[in-house]
């Protein structure tokens, strides 16, 4: 009630920022996109204000069905666009700060737990349609023409945790991403015919900031000072295992982790038969009846008690209640607005470990990764097992003398 008095309270605008300009950078070497190629993007210029963390790559592509499929279906499927590469690293004066490998699976698995319905259908643009809804603009009727162009923008948020939870700029480093081109494009598209894709542009697009003289003076004030500059994120790496044993339970010892790097979130999901599989879609997973899902850390497990699934009875609410907790303890946002309702997690299950808070044995030591996976029945063969581990990171940079330090 006191501030509702405050009548005379001095008028504050922020003013820090000049202006706020879009800047493109290209491909150095050839600008052949073909599959397995290494495309690298640099950011040469170190008198730089960036906004890295809102910058997006920009791509321009076709894909063309062969003259015998022209009358056979073909549609792009849903986060088409990150699976048209195999790995995507980010690096920070020369130094590789983060990494996402399988960018296909690493951002669907980290989409279908992040985003809501209402945020997922503001994202056609970067080709996300979780509810296998092709977006319009790319798709193949049987009487469509033979070849049809796309363009979408990746978010860098999209794909790597960096950039997600550091929304701060990037002062006076050079910068560069590698990308690396996915050996087939065959999980980009379903359908009964055979496609080719041809990648026509690949940009990388940066906010540049232009500051304010008093802004720019305190800041460079500090960084004549030698003062380092922290990057505290959250990254995200996946593992995979390309076959479990045909019983009803296998273990599955993933790594060792480095103090810092310990799991804080465990994202696990299964495929089965769908990888290079031009009749799947391959950011769908599969309900593969799994009664049990439990981490271990050393000797601690997580969680603490089994949770009895029964997916066949429809018992499979300790499971959805996880998914549903993710956002309100990862974000700290309400769990409201949950991509996935009950039913349709029925036949896409995304288990969500939250290994979160720990005891001081793991805080001192390293951790033994361990996870244990158990079916009512046996797994069948071609099950493929993703798990997406979530994790603490830390760099430090120093920007005047381009210094980049991984802790």
């Amino acid at each position: 009630m006191g501030e509702s008095l405050n009548v005379f309270q001095n008028v504050h605008f922020d003013e820090m920022v000049n202006k706020s300009d879009i800047h493109t950078y290209l491909p150095y070497g050839s600008s052949n996109y073909g599959l397995s190629d290494e495309i690298r993007i640099l950011i040469q210029s170190q008198d730089l204000i960036t906004a890295t963390y809102d910058s997006f790559l920009y791509i321009e592509g076709k894909i063309e069905r062969k003259a015998d499929d022209r009358l056979k279906t073909c549609h792009l499927t849903n986060n088409f666009a990150s699976f048209l590469f195999e790995e995507i690293r980010y690096e920070l004066g020369g130094q590789r700060v983060d990494v996402c490998r399988n960018p296909g699976i690493t951002s669907a698995l980290k989409g279908y737990v992040s985003y809501t319905s209402s945020e997922s259908r503001v994202l056609s643009h970067l080709g996300w349609s979780p509810k296998n809804v092709e977006p319009l603009q790319v798709e193949y009727t049987k009487t469509g023409d033979n070849a049809r162009s796309f363009t979408v923008c990746i978010p860098l948020k999209h794909i790597f945790g960096m950039m997600e939870d550091y929304r701060q700029v990037i002062v006076n480093m050079k910068q560069e991403l590698i990308l690396i081109r996915s050996r087939s494009d065959t999980d980009c598209y379903s359908g009964e015919a055979d496609a080719t894709i041809k990648l026509n542009k690949i940009q990388w697009k940066v906010p540049h900031l232009t500051l304010s003289d008093n802004a720019k003076l305190n800041l460079f004030e500090r960084i004549n000072k030698n003062s380092a500059i922290s990057i505290p994120f959250r990254q995200w790496e996946l593992y995979e295992l390309p076959a479990l044993k045909q019983a009803p339970m296998d273990i599955w010892p993933i790594k060792t982790s480095t103090q810092l790097e310990k799991p804080r979130w465990v994202i696990v999901a299964f495929q089965k038969n769908k990888k290079f599989s031009k009749s799947e879609k391959a950011a769908n997973f599969d309900n593969v009846d799994i009664r049990d899902i439990k981490l271990h850390l050393n000797s601690e497990s997580y969680p603490y008690e089994a949770m009895h699934l029964n997916f066949n009875e429809n018992t499979y609410i300790a499971a959805y209640h996880q998914y549903l907790s993710f956002r309100r303890n990862y974000y700290g946002k309400d769990d409201q607005d949950a991509l996935f309702d009950y039913e349709y997690f029925k036949s896409c299950p995304i288990f969500i470990v939250d290994c979160s808070k720990q005891n001081e044995t793991l805080k001192n030591s390293t951790v033994d990764i361990k996870l244990e996976m158990e079916s009512r029945n046996s797994f069948e063969a071609g099950i493929v097992t993703y798990c997406l581990i979530l994790h603490d990171a830390l760099v430090q940079y120093s920007p005047l003398t381009g210094e980049v330090k991984k802790l």
